[in-house]
This record gives C-alpha cells, sequence and structure tokens, in this order.
C-alpha cells in the first residue's frame, strides 16, 4: 500500500483521486516579476506580455506546464516595463537638496561619504531617490542614525544614484531621533558597538565587515527575514508562556514585527519578511493554510509592484532566494532526514542523552537549512562578485548560536534600557558582549578555511533555469497514473536539477 503523499496543504488531493492537485499561479507570477524588474529584459519588450499572457490561459487546461512557462514569459516582460528607467528629461543630472537619514557611513576625512535614505526632497519633477551614495564635506561629520540635509549636484550612474554635496546641515543627532533609546544602549557597549549596530539595526559598516565577506557571513549584518524570524520566534515563546490568547498572540506578534521593521528603517529585506510574516499572520487569522511559497511569493509580488526598483537591490534578491531554497529545498531535505535518521529521544531517556540527540537534530536541520540557502544564492553572488563560498552552509551553523544569543539579548535589552536606563541591566550587556565576542572568534575561525572560489558569471540560461530546482514538483514523470509519489522523489529532483545546472555553467 503506497503511504500518503507528502504534500502542502492548499495543493489539492493526491494523484489518482477525484479531485486532482492544484497548480498555483502565484509563485510563477512572482518569480517572472522580480527577474524582469531586476533587469532581465529591456523595458522595451513589454509588448509581449500582451501575447504570453492570453497563452497561458488557453494552454493552462491541457498542458499546464507549458502555461506556467507561458506565463513566466509575460511577467518577466511586465517586470521589465514596471522598472524600466525615467524619461531622459527626468534622468539629467541637476541639483537637489535632500532630507533623510544615513544608513552606512563609508569614508571620513577631508570628504566623507555615506549611503543616505532619502525622505524629502525640493525636486519640481517629484523625483526622489530611495537610496543614494552622497560625497559631502568634512563637517559636520555625520555617524550611521543621524537625521541631515545634503545640497549639490545629482546625477545617476551605472552604479546607482548618487549626490555630489556642496553643503551638509545635520539636521538631528541619532541620539535625539525617535530611536534614540536603541543608540544610547548600544553606545554602552565597548569593544563591538559597530557590530551590534549592523546585526541589531541593520545599520552602519563595523570593522568586521571585510571578515565576514570573506567567510561567507555577510548575510549575518543585513537584518532580513532570519532577524525577524528569531525576533518572533523569542516573542511568540515568551507570550505563549505569558497564556496571551491565540488570537491576541497573532496581533502582537504582528506588532512586534512593524515595531522591527522600523527600528531597522526598514530596509528593503526588512520589508521583504515583514511582507511575508504578515501574509502567514493573515493566513492563520482566516484559517488557511496557505501553499509553502504562497506568502514570500504574495510578499515579493506586492513588494515589486508597490517599488519595482526594491528587485534591483541585491540584499532583496539574496534574501528573497535563501527564503525560497529554505521553503522547497530545505524543507524537503530536514523531511527527508526526519524519515531516515529521526534521532527522536524515548519518554524515559536521560536528560542528557535528551540533550544530545537535540543538538544532533538542530546540527542536521542546520546543515540541510545551510546547503539550500546556498544553492539557492550561488549564481546571484557570481552574478555580483564573481566568486562563491563552498563552506557558505557550515559557517552559518556554525555562527548561528552566538547570533541567536546576541538578537535574543539585544532586542530585549533595548526595550528595558528605553524604559528604565539606569536599571539593573548590566549582566545582560555582559551576555551581549559574549554573544558578539563569540561571533567574531567564530568568523576568524571560519576565514582559515580555503577561500572562496572565483567562478565565471552566469549565463542568462542558467539564471532562468535556476528556480526550476526550486519550484513546486508535486506531479512526477516516473510516477504511473493512480499512484502517490514517494516523497525522496522530489529531493532528489531537486538535487539532480541543481547538480545538472552547476555542472554544465562551472564545467
Amino acid at each position: 500500500m503506497n503511504e500518503a503523499p507528502d504534500l502542502p496543504s492548499g495543493l489539492g488531493s493526491p494523484l489518482g483521486l477525484d479531485h486532482p492537485p492544484a497548480r498555483p499561479w502565484l509563485p510563477w507570477l512572482a518569480f517572472g516579476l522580480v527577474a524582469g524588474a531586476a533587469g532581465l529584459v529591456d523595458g522595451r519588450w513589454w509588448w509581449l506580455a500582451l501575447g504570453f499572457a492570453p497563452l497561458a490561459a488557453l494552454l493552462d487546461r491541457h498542458w499546464p506546464e507549458a502555461a506556467r512557462v507561458a506565463l513566466v514569459a509575460a511577467a518577466i516582460c511586465a517586470g521589465g516595463w514596471l522598472a524600466r528607467p525615467p524619461s531622459a528629461a527626468l534622468a539629467e543630472p541637476r541639483l537637489l537638496s535632500l532630507t533623510g537619514s544615513v544608513s552606512s557611513t563609508f569614508h571620513a576625512g577631508w570628504k566623507q561619504s555615506f549611503l543616505l535614505v532619502a525622505q524629502t526632497s525640493d525636486d519640481p519633477g517629484g523625483y526622489l531617490p530611495q537610496r543614494l551614495f552622497v560625497s559631502a564635506p568634512s563637517l559636520p561629520d555625520v555617524r550611521d542614525g543621524d537625521y541631515v540635509t545634503v545640497r549639490g549636484l545629482w546625477q545617476r550612474t551605472e552604479r546607482g544614484d548618487q549626490l555630489n554635496a556642496v553643503e551638509l546641515e545635520r539636521v538631528q543627532l541619532r541620539e535625539d531621533g525617535p530611536r534614540g533609546f536603541a543608540w544610547h544602549t548600544i553606545a554602552r557597549l565597548h569593544e563591538h558597538a559597530g557590530l551590534a549596530e549592523a546585526l541589531l539595526l541593520g545599520l552602519g559598516s563595523p570593522p568586521e565587515k571585510e571578515l565576514f565577506r570573506r567567510t561567507g557571513l555577510i548575510h549575518l549584518l543585513a537584518v532580513s527575514g532570519m532577524h525577524l524570524a528569531l525576533a518572533a520566534a523569542m516573542g511568540a515563546w515568551l507570550l505563549r508562556h505569558l497564556r496571551v490568547p491565540w488570537g491576541w498572540r497573532q496581533c502582537l506578534l504582528a506588532g512586534l514585527l512593524i515595531g522591527y521593521t522600523w527600528l531597522t528603517a526598514a530596509s528593503p529585506a526588512t520589508v521583504r519578511a515583514l511582507a511575508m510574516s504578515l501574509a502567514l499572520v493573515m493566513f492563520a487569522v482566516l484559517a488557511r493554510e496557505p501553499h509553502r511559497l504562497g506568502a514570500v511569493s504574495l510578499a515579493a509580488l506586492t513588494l515589486v509592484l508597490w517599488d519595482p526598483t526594491i528587485a534591483r537591490d541585491l540584499g532583496f534578491q539574496l534574501s528573497l532566494a535563501a527564503v525560497l531554497g529554505l521553503m522547497t529545498l530545505g524543507v524537503d531535505l530536514m523531511r527527508l532526514r526526519e524519515r531516515l535518521m529521526p534521532l527522536d529521544a524515548w519518554p524515559l531517556d536521560r536528560p542528557a542523552w535528551k540533550l544530545l540527540l537535540f543538538g544532533a537534530r538542530s546540527t542536521a536541520d542546520g546543515l540541510c537549512i545551510g546547503l539550500a540557502a546556498t544553492l539557492a544564492t550561488a549564481p546571484i553572488l557570481a552574478l555580483a562578485f564573481g566568486t562563491i563560498s563552498p563552506w557558505s552552509a557550515l559557517t552559518t551553523l556554525l555562527a548561528s548560536p552566538p547570533t541567536t544569543v546576541a538578537l535574543w539579548t539585544g532586542l530585549p535589552l533595548m526595550c528595558l534600557s528605553g524604559m528604565w536606563p539606569s536599571g539593573p541591566w548590566e549582566g545582560l550587556y555582559q551576555v551581549l558582549e559574549g554573544a558578539l565576542a563569540t561571533l567574531v572568534w567564530t568568523v576568524q575561525q571560519a576565514d582559515r578555511l580555503p577561500g572562496r572560489i572565483d567562478v565565471p558569471l552566469p549565463p542568462i540560461w542558467v539564471m532562468l533555469g535556476w528556480p526550476l530546482a526550486f519550484l513546486p514538483c508535486e506531479r512526477q514523470v516516473f510516477v504511473a497514473k493512480g499512484q502517490t509519489p514517494p516523497f525522496p522523489e522530489r529531493t532528489v529532483i531537486r538535487l539532480a536539477i541543481a547538480l545538472l545546472l552547476l555542472v554544465a555553467w562551472l564545467g
């Protein structure tokens, strides 16, 4: 007797039953829009979408797989149109006065440079760049989180918006702003204050940044879905132990995630993670169990429609690809591990044995997650830097415990210190300092491993074919009609597709 298929809820019934499994459109549509808005095609080809869209509708009844390909093609053309550059008149260099917050400082001296998140502009045409590189006079010196006004010549380059400022005015110090309590907390740290800024708030450029980049752990310094997930896990644990009712718990978790996104100045990767988290909360409140890619696809689709330029942000691309890898190949690998090597304890086992089994499960699942995220982000990293790290899965696993301790200590410490600045929080400061020091030591040991590998830039067919290893594949061509697909086949097929693409790309 065939065992029940391991399908996500909401996909439909197994093969051979009266109701065939549903074939969702949303992941294909979202992938196409993101790829098109990221610059895969020129916006002048938008009219092709008018032909591919009706073709997808016609093919859906008898050739659903071909219909999805046509849908992706239509979405790519539409995404290219959404992210088309402004008109030539709007893109001409001109004088601008912009006000916003400093996201990262790069150089100081006779000239200083920093990344500005613009919020207001005096441009009569209404143009407001989201993020731009500013080269400004040396005084007044600015820090990450300060609120400033810059005036100078704005121009668009291949690297993005840039402004050569002739005037710089510091409007508000970061300690005097609405997030001042967080900056006051970080100021009390000693050796690793810069690392705490990047890890907890996603701002700044700490001295250890190059070390994190060499070891493939730079994503730890960009607040994204992992950080929000850890914050949500801590909040859920506290609310559950406080016996808060389930409905109120969901609302409070949503408020916690919104507050953390505000605390990090709403970076693109954090906003993507917030949109996905709120979609999951909405599904839970409505008593709906979504398809495993439903929430992330809905979040990506909403953000690209709201701001098409977000698709070109490297942090957004890496965060989205990593989540797709975790939700597909990562989940399949963890379920395969659970089937082949459960590592479950018996009720009468000794606590030490239970703890050992828990550590073994966590390590194995961490490697599964790291492998999935590494494979999912490999083409994007190669396209951006021309290198990939073969040790990314292992180094991410080793760096996860101190990162978790730092987040679970630092976030409550900011809140407590903000409410009672002179409170008895010295113990929490010591724990946070220890976690940050352990994280730096771990990354230093990882840096002793063989370095990153230089690889050729992936061709366009690799970029388009790579998601095939992570898209839903509940219907298997190797299973006869009327049978349920064995679960391990999905994992084998995903790994085989990724391996074939790797060999064709690097071989």
